[in-house]
């Protein structure tokens, strides 16, 4: 990036002082731009001279022009620098970057629209630019977005969204384009309450599992049937289930033998069962691909890969959707799959065991996955009367014991 750096001497009614410049060019438009400060002395100059330059060299165009820096240009700096997809050394450790690149992307739209920044049609495609100045956000800027946000989100989305904007303030303060991060000046719990967020316990009874299937039936939603059966018969995350590839599938053994992780620090491999239903499910889509998953995209124009089992990159969210509200079963969420897996299997197996079919790494997550059904809740309700009626007794034959000793 082409710049150059000067010190002058300029005289002033009664006194002198010296003026520091950068030159160097907008990035945008090829503009020539200047940033100047004054010195009481040629060595002083001197010293702010070289931070003007360590400054640009170190920042570019955005560290210089940080006091004017708008949240466009925040925005789109931390899509350059830290919200680019996720990449990954020859052992699997992540380098950088973010896995749910899909998801930071609609928060960072979400964002830009409230604080009032655009896509600019006359520079690069999808460049953010304009909005409020990023040194103009306050306390109440970010009490509004909150509210903006809850209007129609729940608490969990907007608790998602408010995280992202913490960091990205964070990452203003880490280059010295703002002094403190607003965040920082408001008690836990008011922008972002993780305690307010309500856990879902939604478990799949057998006749709405059954309705839920029903409704995937037809040659269009065969793929969706398929997926539905895989993650009810392997506890595998969605987007696990969407990366799988035939290649993975061995029919004779009756396994799948890589489903692939992204969760933990490193990307993780596992081995998962292949139930009588899920084959034959998967075997019937083998022989006969769901015309409707693997055609080409409105929106990409790209083809989704033939090595893939399901057919989908992306999401499903449209049939799903559909199937749900045909099945009368619009709160069950595609996660909710992978509960009701855990649960079920924790009925006749030990929990670290669950954790490692679901691909756990915490035992503590996987107690979090398996939930009270009424059936548990009855059990331990029997559990506890059966204690107390023990007890009881007990107590009752203490009590014979003291009577007699009295007698005596």
């Amino acid at each position: 990036m082409k710049y150059f750096t000067s010190t002058r001497k300029r005289r002033r009614v009664g006194r002198q002082e010296w003026i520091a410049r950068l030159v160097y060019k907008d990035e945008a438009t090829g503009v020539k731009k200047e940033k100047s400060k004054s010195a009481g002395s040629q060595a002083e100059a001197k010293r702010i001279e070289k931070e003007l330059e360590r400054e640009f060299l170190a920042g570019g165009q955005i560290a210089v022009e940080s006091h004017e820096m708008s949240i466009g240009a925040l925005l789109e700096h931390c899509l350059k620098t830290r919200y680019y997809e996720a990449e990954y050394d020859s052992e699997g450790r992540k380098k950088g970057g973010v896995r749910g690149k899909d998801t930071i992307d609609s928060h960072i739209k979400t964002l830009a629209g409230f604080f009032g920044a655009v896509k600019d049609k006359e520079g690069p495609e999808g460049v953010y630019v304009g909005g409020m100045k990023v040194r103009e956000i306050r306390v109440g800027s970010l009490r509004a977005c909150r509210k903006f946000l809850l209007k129609d989100r729940s608490i969990a989305t907007a608790n998602r969204i408010m995280s992202t904007l913490r960091a990205i303030l964070n990452e203003a303060m880490i280059n010295d384009w703002i002094i403190v991060n607003p965040f920082s000046k408001v008690k836990a719990g008011e922008l972002i309450s993780i305690a307010d967020e309500r856990e879902r316990e939604t478990i799949l009874t057998p006749a709405e599992e059954q309705k839920l299937l029903e409704a995937c039936s037809g040659d269009t939603r065969r793929h969706l049937r398929a997926l539905v059966i895989a993650a009810l018969d392997t506890g595998a995350r969605q987007g696990e289930l969407f990366g799988l590839r035939w290649v993975d599938v061995n029919f004779d053994e009756g396994v799948i033998t890589n489903i692939t992780s992204y969760k933990a620090k490193t990307v993780q491999h596992r081995e998962v069962p292949l139930t009588g239903r899920l084959k034959a499910a998967l075997q019937e889509l083998k022989e006969k691909r769901c015309v409707s998953a693997f055609r080409v995209r409105r929106k990409t124009g790209i083809k989704p890969d033939e090595d893939l089992v399901f057919g989908i990159s992306t999401n499903v969210q449209r049939s799903w959707q559909a199937a749900r509200e045909d099945a009368g079963l619009e709160h069950v969420r595609f996660h909710d799959l992978r509960h009701t897996a855990a649960t079920r299997l924790a009925r006749k197996m030990q929990l670290a065991l669950v954790g490692q079919v679901l691909g756990h790494t915490d035992p503590k997550t996987t107690r979090r996955y398996v939930n009270r059904t009424r059936q548990t809740i009855n059990q331990a309700a029997t559990i506890l009367e059966e204690w107390q009626e023990e007890q009881k007794s007990v107590l009752k034959g203490e009590q014979s014991e003291i009577d007699m000793e009295v007698v005596h």
